[in-house]
């Protein structure tokens, strides 16, 4: 097991082991491996000495009266109050806060022991005057986190308001900050921001160093009515503009004129600062770059100067922090690339950096690319790209391409996911904590998948260290990255984490077969299908990273099957009818037994809320990246109760999160009664009725503007004595502006 770097305990925040919640980076870093058992004398010394400690804290402790609420907190805590039926006690201090966020209610510990009854809603009273509910959320403090229950709806007599269905063990009103965390934006020269991305900074990289000391490059353009302040980079971290910083730094003149030149960019320019990326400058041009940032910073006056650096190590460094930190506005730390290697490297960093430079003026670079890695080399990919990389299927069986025929079996491979291929299939890996999946061949690649699961853990430095905020080192809408803005929004709206990962159903690969043919359970990363017919067939191989859902196509080029000779047909005459026997007197004629029918009637109706309004149509627009929600809804018009079976769409695959208005997750499993006499009229459906059922999913669009999504809908059912029915419902589109 890795020996994880020594660090101290990041400020604020205790991370607790024993709880059943996902694990996150500093548990990993504060794993330890036994030492060595000292000398007796020692032991026996220090046994000695933490009893008389245990001592004299419990004889103190026991004094002052004082105690806690498992160790949530440490204040004085009030008589037992009733809050509607729910005990609890008023305590006069709370866990430390993360930035961002300030109390403006008590802080309740209620007793859970005692039955509770069931509440619909709670109201705390506030502190302060408060009339807006704007920014004012319920928080509770459990495993060593603060987390947002709701948001408060109303404020009234004094009273924050909110809708609970159960009560937790602690409760505070808390507000929001108008800008709790700077979130600073790069973009590639000429980008433009993604639709999602909420920035207080936009940087562009659009400027570079010239060997006299000049800055050369366009600028990007940038609406007037922006809302954030415009701080371009200039780059110096490339293999040739390095060596021309570090030819400038090491040269008086060509450093004054550097100053110069970027002075007047600032000035002419109109902007709100300048950023310099400047990470591998040499360790021998330490002072020199120091008096190059003091200068730089006083012929700035009162415009930002921002400083993009690599991580501090043990090793001699370039940078004297402290003396930077004192002058600069903002620091922002490169991340490590590895993904592994960040979490034995970062946080250890990070701690060492806010010992010499102030918090709020350090900020963290997340990076929304993918990592590819051989060996110790890592290189940068796009989202899209690791995920078609994941999606690639092949046929192993029949070798033949020309033996595929009607009626063959097909075996088919997830080639870059199989152990069988010498790949890996996609799985959370705690060490990264990042989805992962690994390719075979003689050069075995790892690819982790950055998105929202993984970023979220890096979020948690930010608030464990009390950063001043974040920085996406690609805000573009234009680049293959993952879309880190869902979270990034909710990190600014509530100011605290939710630290997740994937569901691991979610990250099974599943085969679809849109032309026909059958897959039979269609989920793993091997499959077999039937050729149905002679012709082109497009089969799919879907797989997601947890967030969203892929789909690859393989065409297979079904063959004309053997032609048999017919068989000679024989006639005979007509045989002679035999008369049906009349039954005897007061005896009832036989009845002929009819054939079961070969399907149930069912009626399924599809629509789409794509804008986000809350209706629903067939037709709708839909912001590139938005979520785009289904509704369904499903009629029995048979005679007898079924089961609904599965629910398929031709887009998004094999739908299990279509959640009921009844409250289950999952549509699938729903049992419907006999029709109650809508005549299969879906206008005439009640929804909730005991013959239907409605429900909802979500999606997100497509990242590109101008893409039509058209998708077909399947619902299947099935009744106790085997017999089946389905419908198809394909009139739904939605198309990205």
């Amino acid at each position: 097991m890795r020996r994880p770097p020594p660090r101290e305990q990041p400020p604020a925040r205790r991370f607790r082991r024993d709880l059943p919640r996902p694990e996150g980076p500093f548990d990993r870093l504060l794993r330890r491996r036994p030492e060595r058992d000292p000398a007796p004398i020692i032991i026996g010394g220090t046994v000695a000495f933490l009893a008389i400690v245990i001592l004299l804290v419990v004889g103190v402790s026991t004094l002052l009266g004082g105690g806690g609420s498992g160790g949530a907190s440490s204040g004085q805590s009030g008589p037992e109050m009733d809050f509607g039926g729910v005990s609890g006690r008023l305590n006069s201090r709370i866990p430390n806060l993360p930035p961002g966020l300030q109390q403006v209610s008590d802080y309740v510990e209620f007793n859970l022991d005692k039955d509770v009854p069931p509440i619909s809603g709670f109201a705390l009273p506030l502190r302060e005057k408060i009339e807006d509910p704007a920014g004012l959320g319920f928080y509770t403090f459990v495993e060593s986190r603060w987390q947002r229950l709701t948001d408060v709806k109303v404020v009234r007599s004094g009273r924050a308001e909110g809708e609970f269905n159960s009560i937790p063990a602690n409760l505070v009103v808390l507000r929001v900050a108008a800008e709790p965390y700077q979130v600073v934006g790069s973009l590639p020269p000429g980008g433009s921001l993604h639709g999602d991305a909420q920035v207080t900074i936009v940087s562009p990289r659009d400027y570079s160093p010239t060997q006299d000391g000049a800055v050369q490059g366009t600028p990007t353009s940038v609406p007037p009515e922006r809302k954030y302040l415009l701080i371009p980079t200039i780059v110096g971290s490339g293999e040739d503009t390095a060596k021309i910083v570090n030819g400038i730094l090491a040269d008086e003149n060509r450093r004054k004129a550097h100053v110069d030149a970027i002075v007047k960019l600032v000035t002419n320019s109109k902007l709100d600062g300048i950023d310099l990326e400047y990470s591998s400058v040499d360790v021998e041009l330490q002072g020199e770059f120091t008096d190059f940032v003091t200068s730089l910073a006083d012929g700035l006056g009162d415009k930002r100067l921002s400083l993009t650096l690599p991580p501090p190590t043990n090793q001699r460094q370039a940078y004297d922090w402290k003396a930077i930190g004192k002058v600069a506005d903002m620091i922002k730390i490169l991340p490590i690339a590895d993904p592994v290697s960040y979490w034995e490297t970062m946080p250890r960093a990070i701690s060492q950096v806010v010992q010499d430079v102030d918090p709020s003026k350090v900020t963290l670079v997340l990076s929304p690319y993918s990592i590819e890695g051989v060996g110790d080399v890592t290189r940068p990919i796009g989202y899209l790209q690791a995920m078609v990389l994941a999606a690639e299927a092949a046929v192993r069986e029949p070798a033949n391409p020309n033996d595929i025929k009607p009626g063959v079996t097909v075996k088919l491979v997830a080639k870059n996911l199989d152990q069988a291929e010498g790949a890996s299939p996609l799985r959370w890996d705690n060490d990264a904590a990042a989805v992962r999946f690994d390719l075979g061949g003689t050069e075995r690649r790892r690819i982790i998948i950055e998105n929202s699961f993984s970023a979220g853990f890096k979020l948690e430095i930010v608030q464990a260290y009390r950063l001043a905020g974040l920085a996406v080192s690609d805000a573009s809408g234009q680049s293959d990255v993952a879309n880190l803005w869902p979270g990034i929004k909710e990190f600014m709206r509530s100011a605290t984490l939710t630290i997740r990962r994937p569901n691991e159903s979610s990250l099974l690969p599943v085969w679809q077969s849109p032309d026909g043919g059958d897959f039979g359970a269609g989920a793993g990363t091997t499959a077999t299908w039937t050729a149905p017919k002679e012709g082109p067939h497009n089969l799919v191989l879907v797989v997601s990273d947890g967030e969203k859902r892929f789909g690859r196509k393989t065409l297979i080029d079904v063959k004309k099957g053997p032609q048999t000779s017919p068989t000679p047909l024989i006639t005979f005459a007509p045989p002679t009818p035999t008369a049906s026997p009349t039954p005897p007197p007061g005896q009832p004629a036989a009845t002929p037994t009819p054939a079961p029918k070969p399907t149930l009637p069912v009626q399924l109706g599809v629509q789409v809320d794509a804008d986000g309004n809350g209706t629903a149509g067939n037709n709708e627009t839909a912001t590139p990246g938005s979520p785009v929600t289904y509704w369904v809804i499903l009629d029995n018009d048979s005679p007898v109760k079924v089961n609904v079976t599965s629910l398929l769409d031709s887009v998004w695959g094999n739908i299990t999160t279509c959640k009921t208005a009844g409250g289950s997750p999952n549509v699938v499993g729903v049992e419907l009664d006999p029709d109650d006499g809508d005549h299969g009229d879906l206008r005439n459906v009640d929804p909730d009725g005991p013959d239907a059922v409605s429900c909802k999913y979500e999606v997100t669009a497509p990242q590109e503007s101008g893409k039509e999504v058209k998708n077909s809908v399947t619902a299947t059912v099935q009744a106790a004595d085997g017999q089946t029915g389905t419908d198809l419902d394909d009139n739904t589109r939605f198309t990205t502006k």
